[in-house]
């Protein structure tokens, strides 16, 4: 008498999966994907907008903190004039050189706009008696995030987000 397993029904070593089982998570995996794609790309977009707020925001406390601990005016200022997506730096008044440089930002479909430089006294204090800000915002397709980083004339600088 001839048992199943002679006939190779149920093969106990039998491993893999049918064509049709494999179609079936490949479609379900891209379903999934298809959903979660554009929460993704606004969450992108989103914290590409709060780094930057971030960068600049913690740059303005270090320039400020340097005109406190130096007793001078420090500068901060875009590398490439009127374009503070190219970076910026924080200038030395004694050796003209850079206390403090930042990379370009490098986020596609980004802007970035402020004031021409931002100088801080030596008392911390801004040297304009008006309120300055940076406007940051980012895009991609139809989602747009923007932050606003400002500094009040006691010269701190404070971050609010306009998403």
């Amino acid at each position: 008498m001839r048992t199943r397993q002679e006939h190779g029904s149920f093969a106990p070593n039998a491993r893999g999966f049918t064509l049709i089982e494999l179609v079936i998570v490949v479609v379900m995996i891209a379903i999934l994907s298809a959903l979660a794609f554009p929460s993704m790309r606004s969450f992108i977009v989103r914290n590409r907008v709060r780094d930057a707020a971030s960068d600049i925001f913690i740059v303005l406390n270090q320039a400020r903190s340097e005109a406190l601990k130096r007793n001078v005016t420090i500068t901060l200022s875009p590398i490439t004039a009127g374009s503070w997506l190219s970076g910026w730096h924080i200038v030395d008044p004694v050796t003209g050189g850079d206390l403090e440089a930042h990379q370009p930002l490098q986020a596609i479909n980004m802007s970035m706009t402020g004031p021409a430089n931002v100088r801080y006294q030596s008392t911390g204090r801004l040297t304009v008696a008006a309120a300055v800000a940076f406007n940051i915002s980012a895009s991609s397709g139809s989602y747009t995030a923007s932050a606003r980083v400002a500094i009040d004339p006691s010269g701190r600088p404070y971050i609010t987000e306009m998403l």
